[in-house]
């Protein structure tokens, strides 16, 4: 008999006795947000899960195997500046986004967008998921089971895919073979059904407050692991005030300005992000006679992504498209910098197929900008 699907046990590290620092917790995932929302409500797609209301075990565990190089991704290492988080650090934004209950907020109410069977689906998770993951698909602590109701369906479906090709271990067990029989359609039944999950518990007469998810008694902010980071080639990501206005990434060692130039149109490609403009402002200058630092603009742009922007508000026009600055300062450290559109999320309540336009959009500037800080595509 099959193994209950998605049953994932977590063998984390013990986490301390001490109450987590939910203030420290909100600060650090100022950076998270960048990819997974203020609010760690993920987005529609493969990259951005949820991670409010997940259990901080679960959180702990899976963020301390990205820094410790178990699971890999560049743009989470080098974003999230988790080479510089210690223990302490991973609890408190782990505790921070376990207290994110978004569950009644129709405004965060996950969509399948699939042609799927829900009634299919609905048969095989309480036939196989059930067990371990509740009828409610809200998990089990008990069983080590981490909720599956709130989570966005591509990503579900990518990490069944990613059980069954065996590039990722579901149960603790390599030999697990819970995902060997099911096609892709039985899947996408699946994943449909368990994005239905979470619509009981939605509630209209609830309105959402962004003030209802920061601390409740708000300190002073807290320095990051006092012990020095280890070295890196890539400083990581930087934000350069407490409104988090702009990000910056500095040139690693031994990156030309050709080479960053190159690697973020590559990127830029990958992403089918079109690069609209360049400005390259300090070899204009040059061209004038006037001597100064480095600095080149580069202009990219998702006519879709553009276009659900301002149909919703005009005014997003002034953002678009999307900048890259790189810069050298008055050390002589080449930069690359850029707009953090989270600011715009932020600044008001949007529609969902905005904020999710805007997180994505978000991201793939980012990927553009570790690909130039980096040399690497």
């Amino acid at each position: 008999m099959k193994r209950a699907l998605f049953a994932i046990l977590l063998i984390a590290a013990p986490l301390t006795t001490l109450a987590a620092d939910l203030v420290n917790g909100e600060r650090i995932n100022r950076n998270c947000a960048l990819c997974h929302g203020i609010y760690g409500q993920g987005t529609p797609g493969r990259l951005s899960p949820r991670l409010a209301g997940m259990p901080k075990e679960y959180l702990f565990k899976a963020t301390k195997e990205y820094k410790e190089g178990k699971r890999i991704n560049p743009l989470m290492v080098e974003i999230s500046g988790l080479y510089q988080m210690s223990d302490r650090d991973i609890e408190d934004v782990s505790a921070y986004l376990e207290s994110l209950d978004l569950s009644p907020f129709q405004r965060f109410n996950v969509r399948h967008h699939l042609a799927a069977d829900l009634e299919k689906g609905d048969e095989l998770y309480n036939e196989e998921c059930r067990l371990c993951h509740a009828r409610d698909g809200y998990g089990n602590p008990k069983k080590d089971a981490p909720p599956l109701a709130g989570q966005h369906g591509e990503y579900l479906f990518q990490s069944m895919k990613m059980f069954q090709a065996k590039v990722r271990v579901h149960d603790n067990d390599p030999a697990d073979d819970s995902f060997d029989t099911y096609t892709d359609k039985e899947l996408y039944d699946m994943v449909a059904f368990i994005t239905t999950l979470d619509d009981p518990r939605i509630d209209d007469t609830v309105r959402f407050s962004p003030a209802s998810f920061r601390p409740l008694h708000p300190a002073a902010p807290i320095p990051m692991a006092a012990t020095a980071p280890p070295k890196r080639a890539v400083p990581g990501l930087r934000i350069t005030d407490i409104t988090q206005t702009v990000a910056q990434m500095e040139l690693k060692s031994g990156v030309s300005v050709d080479d960053a130039i190159q690697a973020m149109r590559s990127k830029a490609i990958d992403l089918n992000l079109k690069l609209v403009g360049e400005q390259h402002v300090s070899r204009e200058l040059k061209n004038r006679g006037v001597d100064s630092p480095y600095l080149s603009i580069f202009q990219f742009c998702n006519p879709m992504d553009a276009k659900v922007m301002v149909v919703n508000n005009p005014i997003f026009s002034s953002y678009m498209p999307c900048r890259i600055s790189m810069v050298e300062d008055q050390q002589g450290k080449m930069w690359l910098m850029m707009l953090n559109l989270d600011m715009l999320i932020n600044s008001q309540l949007l529609a969902p197929e905005v904020v999710d336009t805007a997180i994505r959009v978000n991201q793939q500037m980012l990927e553009i900008m570790v690909a130039g800080a980096t040399g690497e595509f």
